[in-house]
């Protein structure tokens, strides 16, 4: 018997949104949603897309494989980091932000909450990994309501009649449940400690952070499970003593538990008062400190090119080393005795500024004239910029006033080390940092 041809959901979920002549209503309705979930901030709400990204089971096996196989790569190179100051060498980061990394948090986990940041190819299955966020990790509360927003639209209901089995994911819930079990944990194995059954939880960012109104998001799903939880900053951070015991405070009192939403780099430029009493009340234990500076070395532009690295070879086991070859695009930190040369050929390659995130400060090779990309070559050589290979983009037909071909990349959140769900987005450009006409986007699961 002939095997039936695999069905393409995202041709026929394009064909329902035609069928209704953009499913306008639908939208108005979805949008009317994000405006309402979100009441303030100045968010353009009407920045995404009626087209979900939608994978099967078969695909949806392969990210989740991908979460955990790359979790369990991280938590040993991050261990190794911890113990051997030879390896952490490698890294180069300055001394304070090494310094930050170097606090012991008292969890189990090394990275308890991440983002890997994908770029996957839906004829060939196979995926490029272009970035990782730990500390800072967002996107959450977007994928959720994007999520939300795109079932109340017409094109949805058509589609799940035909689909009834369609699986989506709330990173919101699962990033709080991660939290939650990790102090329960911290909590569990501080013998001798009365620590309190429902921490004090204090949400840690710097001033007029971008997560904002993200977190704004977490602190209602916390209070709505009956947990006390609220936004802190570094200057309102001290320890204070109460009779025999120490305590770390704010503004709004004592805390027993930090979700730290700063990112390293962010906490180096703070006080250095305010960030000691921070690091000094979690090594202490104090606090359980949790998404903690301990991983920020996954974050940096080093650690690309350090998994390629003898030590690493020699640490992680053959499949581990073989997913790093296939996935992981490679990686080089331009130093002065570097051979420019092996990167004349700029169709193949990317350069990113060394003190840049993974999507700011990005240079396709592609983009510039041979002159102007050996100029840029060259200046990276005192900034010690890495230079990365090209990872091809990834197009799909997306219905936003009108239809568009736009390139879509995955963040797909590792929390404990497991798959925890998915942030989609889609532009138009070489590279993340250019991307122009950027729209978030739904992901959803067809399970026949």
């Amino acid at each position: 018997m002939a095997r039936a041809a695999k069905k393409d959901y995202q041709k026929e979920y394009l064909q329902i949104i035609r069928k209704l002549d953009g499913d306008e209503a639908g939208r108005a309705a979805a949008t009317q949603y994000l405006i309402e979930a979100y009441p303030h901030g100045n968010v353009d709400f009407s920045r995404w897309a009626t087209t979900p990204v939608i994978f099967d089971s078969s695909e949806l096996a392969i990210l989740e494989d991908a979460a955990t196989t790359f979790g369990s790569i991280m938590e040993k190179v991050m261990a190794k980091y911890h113990r051997d100051r030879s390896f952490r060498k490698l890294f180069a980061l300055s001394p304070r932000v090494e310094e930050l990394t170097l606090v012991p948090s008292g969890c189990h986990a090394a990275v308890p909450l991440a983002r890997v940041d994908l770029f996957f190819n839906r004829k060939t299955k196979d995926f490029k990994i272009c970035g990782v966020a730990t500390g800072g990790v967002s996107g959450m509360a977007a994928a959720a309501e994007i999520d939300r927003a795109v079932h109340l639209t017409n094109a949805f209901h058509v589609f799940s009649e035909q689909h009834p089995k369609i699986v989506s994911f709330d990173p919101v819930t699962a990033c709080v449940e991660r939290l939650l079990h990790t102090y329960s944990t911290w909590a569990n194995a501080e013998v001798g400690r009365n620590h309190p059954t429902k921490p004090a939880l204090a949400i840690l960012d710097v001033k007029d952070s971008p997560r904002a109104l993200e977190t704004k998001r977490f602190i209602d799903c916390l209070l709505n499970m009956g947990y006390y939880a609220h936004p802190t900053t570094f200057d309102q951070l001290h320890i204070k003593r109460v009779g025999n015991t120490e305590q770390l405070v704010d503004d709004n009192g004592p805390i027993t538990c930090v979700w730290l939403r700063a990112t390293a780099d962010e906490a180096a430029q703070q006080d250095e008062n305010c960030v000691r009493a921070l690091t000094r009340a979690t090594s202490h234990g104090l606090v359980c400190t949790i998404g903690g500076y301990r991983s920020w070395p996954c974050c940096t532009r080093s650690f690309m090119e350090v998994l390629r690295s003898k030590d690493c070879q020699i640490l992680l086991s053959s499949a581990e080393n073989a997913f790093i070859d296939k996935h992981v695009p490679v990686t080089h930190i331009i130093q002065a005795a570097t051979d420019l040369s092996e990167f004349y050929d700029q169709e193949n390659w990317t350069l990113k500024i060394s003190d840049g995130r993974w999507a700011d400060g990005v240079v396709a090779g592609a983009n510039l004239s041979k002159g102007a990309w050996r100029t840029r070559l060259v200046k990276s050589i005192k900034r010690h910029d890495a230079v990365q290979a090209y990872l091809e983009q990834q197009p799909m037909t997306v219905a936003y006033e009108g239809e568009h071909e736009m390139n879509v990349i995955l963040g797909v959140y590792v929390f404990g080390g497991k798959f925890s769900g998915v942030r989609a987005c889609c532009g138009t450009g070489a590279t993340i940092s250019d991307w122009k006409d950027r729209l978030e986007m739904d992901f959803i699961t067809v399970v026949e």
